[in-house]
C-alpha cells in the first residue's frame, strides 16, 4: 500500500518539474530553499479526510452511536437528549475526547506560523494520532470478536475517546497550514466552501484573470476530492463491517501513519 502510494506521488511530481514561471513547481518551506510539492500536500489531505470519514463510521456503527469528526451532530444528540431521555453518555464522551484532543495539537504546534506548507511539528502531531488509532484497532481487533451493540460495554467507551482524540487531534494539527476551503474532518464547511465556490465561479468567471481562475478550479477540484474521500471511506468501512469486522480500525490508522510517516521521512524539516 506504501509502494503504491509513493508510485503515486512519483507520478505526480514529474508532472510539475516544467512549471510555468519559477517557483510555481513546488511549495517552498520556510525559507530554507526545500520544497513540499502541492500533489505531496494534496494526496496526504485526501488520506486524512479519508481517515476521518472512516473513523466516523468506526465510531457510530460499532463504538458507541456517536460521531468523533462530526461534532455538529454530537451537540445535536447531547441537545436532543436532556428532555428525550437520550443518550447523553456517548455523545458527551466524543465531544470532549475531540476537543481535548485539538487542544493538544494547538499546543504541539503553538510555534508552527500560520500558512506554513507543512512543518515538520504537523508530522510529529499526526504521528501521535496515528498512535491513538492503532492503538485503538488492536484494541478492537482483540475485544470485538463479539458483536455486542455499540456503546454497551465500558472498554467500547474508552476506544470511542481514543479515536475522538485522534480526530481531534488532526483536526487541530491541520489548522495552522489554513488551507483556503479545505478541511479533512468537519466536512459541512468543506460542502458550504465548494457551493459556494462554484456559485461564485459560474457567475464571475468571465471577468477573473486566467491565473485566478486556474487557482479556483484546483482548489474546487481538491474540495470535491475531500468530500469523496470522505464518502467513499465510510462505504469501504461498510464495506468491513460487514465482511471483515475486525479489520474496521485499520483504514483510518493506516491512513493517518502513512501520512505521518511520509511527512517525517522524505522532506527535510523546517524551522518551524
Amino acid at each position: 500500500m506504501r509502494a503504491v502510494f509513493l508510485a503515486y506521488l512519483f507520478a505526480r511530481q514529474r508532472q510539475r518539474l516544467q512549471p510555468n514561471h519559477p517557483g510555481e513547481s513546488a511549495l517552498h518551506l520556510n525559507g530554507l530553499g526545500l520544497s513540499m510539492r502541492r500533489s505531496e500536500r494534496d494526496v496526504s489531505l485526501l488520506m486524512l479526510a479519508a481517515a476521518a470519514g472512516s473513523a466516523d463510521g468506526w465510531s457510530y456503527f460499532g463504538l458507541g452511536h456517536a460521531f468523533v469528526a462530526n461534532m455538529t451532530g454530537n451537540t445535536v444528540l447531547l441537545g436532543i437528549a436532556v428532555f428525550l431521555q437520550g443518550d447523553l453518555l456517548h455523545p458527551g464522551i466524543s465531544l470532549l475526547c475531540y476537543v481535548a484532543g485539538a487542544a493538544l495539537a494547538a499546543f504541539f504546534t503553538r510555534k508552527v506560523r500560520e500558512g506554513s506548507d507543512w512543518p515538520r511539528a504537523v508530522s510529529n502531531t499526526l504521528a501521535l494520532e496515528s498512535a491513538f488509532l492503532v492503538a485503538a484497532a488492536i484494541a478492537w481487533a482483540l475485544t470485538g470478536r463479539n458483536a455486542t451493540r455499540p456503546g454497551s460495554t465500558p472498554g467500547l467507551d474508552v476506544l470511542l475517546g481514543c479515536v475522538a482524540l485522534a480526530i481531534g487531534i488532526q483536526s487541530g494539527a491541520m489548522l495552522p497550514l489554513r488551507i483556503p476551503g479545505i478541511v479533512t474532518t468537519y466536512i459541512t464547511g468543506t460542502w458550504t466552501n465548494l457551493m459556494s465556490g462554484l456559485t461564485r465561479f459560474f457567475t464571475r468567471q468571465q471577468h477573473r484573470p486566467p491565473g485566478q481562475k486556474i487557482e479556483y478550479e484546483e482548489r474546487m477540484m481538491m474540495q470535491g476530492g475531500i468530500l469523496c474521500a470522505y464518502l467513499l471511506s465510510a462505504v469501504a468501512t461498510g464495506l468491513l463491517f460487514r465482511y471483515a469486522r475486525l479489520a474496521v480500525g485499520v483504514l483510518p490508522a493506516i491512513s493517518v501513519l502513512l501520512v505521518a510517516v511520509y511527512g517525517l521521512t522524505h522532506r527535510p524539516a523546517p524551522n518551524a
